[in-house]
């Protein structure tokens, strides 16, 4: 197969061309030979029935003697027509008494009847024209070698496939340049490409693009916008994420240096609180960003099945009750069978980092509720703590990647959980909003779901 483009449009333009002008030819061909055999037809008509009116009424009277010569210093101007020959017979002594200088011996049509005929003279195919006088007295045989007029179109044919030849020849080279010239600014673009770095995202060259292969490059370029794009996302979240690692682990090692060397045991137990404080927090940023990165790592794969969002929540509502425990929290749950289309482990990430959100944001004692909601249209998923809330100013900003409200309880957050949540909403069509709390205060987050209502296929 073909793959330059280049070489296809050629190899394509030529065959039709070549198709063209067989069909061509051929309709030529048949023309030329019908012509040819009408033109020597009608020539020898013609010189017949001139030969025939030109002679005198006594003609029969004269004998076969000797022909009149040209003068010595005359030459002879040659034509096509000096292959043509005449006889005159007087048919009543079946006797010639006029013939051309090169005419056969013998009567080219020996049976002496009137019109064309395709006769052997010498061995050899004729074409003859007879005619007679209107007495029958005398007649005119006129013919000419058949293969001369198989010459005549072969000569004929010859010029003409030279001709075309030559056209073709240059149609060619002239359909090869223009080819060339029309497709140099995708060569650029391709050695632009080849000369490029690894990470170079920058947009490809479109000046005098094909209108063809413009909306090609056009869309190659959104590509790469895209991938640029995502590309300094992903530097951007591997910068902070460092960042968001290295502090609590220098402050862990802090900890655990004062604890080591401090002889006071309340300091001590001080220092081991902080620790163990720190770690947790260091155990919860990683697991978000391992989260994070299994959510991007699956994306684009299709793995929906009907998921009942109160099970989900239950589930996971289980995994944070040692947690509640230490601050006196209370969490309530409102739910009822909330089917929607999802990922099992991505929606369990999701309410894991809603309810985790609530219960480090919301106040000692506290509660957080969860609440699910399912009407023929969607599914509404409902989280709200009664702690300090964010500001009306950012809430908008909230569901980005690192971005930390002002008003908080004292914990420092990474950034990451709502913005892992708000990822996996999108994912799964739903619609994510922020909103108050618990008791007019605190901090509440809204999903809207498109309802699915195949129970049966949990």
């Amino acid at each position: 197969m073909m793959r330059s483009l280049r070489a296809r449009l050629l190899v394509v333009l030529t065959l039709v061309v070549l198709a063209a002008w067989a069909i061509w030819f051929g309709c030529q061909y048949q023309q030329m030979t019908r012509q040819q055999s009408g033109l020597w037809d009608r020539s020898l008509r013609s010189i017949a029935e001139q030969i025939l009116l030109s002679l005198p009424g006594d003609i029969e009277a004269t004998g076969a003697g000797p022909r009149l010569q040209l003068p010595r210093d005359t030459t002879a101007l040659s034509s096509k027509f000096d292959n043509l020959h005449f006889q005159i017979w007087v048919l009543a002594r079946r006797e010639g008494i006029v013939a051309s200088t090169h005419a056969p011996a013998g009567p080219m049509r020996a049976d002496f009847s009137d019109g064309y005929a395709e006769v052997l003279v010498e061995g050899a195919p004729w074409r003859v024209f007879a005619v007679s006088d209107a007495d029958g007295r005398v007649q005119v045989q006129v013919g000419h070698d058949a293969s001369l007029q198989h010459y005549e179109i072969k000569r004929w044919a010859h010029a003409s496939l030279t001709t075309a030849l030559l056209v073709l020849g240059g149609l060619a080279l002239a359909v090869w340049a223009v080819v060339r010239w029309s497709l140099q600014p995708v060569l650029r673009v391709r050695q632009a490409m080849a000369a490029r770095e690894t990470l170079d995202l920058t947009p490809l060259p479109g000046t005098g693009l094909p209108a063809e292969v413009r909306p090609l490059v056009d869309s190659f370029n959104t590509l790469l916008q895209r991938l640029d794009h995502a590309l300094q996302n992903e530097r951007q979240f591997l910068s902070e994420a460092a960042h968001e690692l290295r502090t609590p682990l220098a402050a862990l090692l802090t900890q655990a240096q004062v604890a080591l060397h401090s002889s006071n045991p309340d300091d001590t137990r001080e220092a081991l609180n902080r620790l163990i404080r720190g770690i947790e927090r260091t155990s919860r940023l990683a697991q978000q960003l391992l989260d994070s990165a299994r959510v991007e790592s699956g994306r684009g794969e299709d793995r929906r099945q009907s998921v009942d969002l109160a099970q989900v929540i239950e589930m996971v509502a289980q995994e944070f009750e040692l947690v509640s425990a230490r601050k006196r929290q209370r969490i309530v749950l409102d739910t009822e069978p909330c089917i929607v289309a999802g990922n099992l482990d991505d929606l369990g990430i999701l309410v894991r980092n809603l309810l985790d959100n609530g219960l480090r944001y919301g106040h000692e004692g506290g509660r957080v509720e969860i609440a699910c909601r399912q009407s023929p249209e969607e599914s509404v998923l409902t989280v709200r703590d009664d702690g300090a809330g964010v500001v009306a100013d950012e809430r908008e900003r909230i569901f980005e990647r690192f971005f930390r409200g002002s008003n908080g309880n004292g914990e420092r957050g990474s950034g990451i959980g709502l913005s892992l949540v708000a990822r996996i909403a999108r994912a799964h069509g739903a619609s994510v909003q922020a909103q108050s709390g618990l008791d007019g205060r605190g901090f509440g987050v809204r999903l809207v779901f498109p309802a699915r209502h195949d129970a049966g296929q949990r």
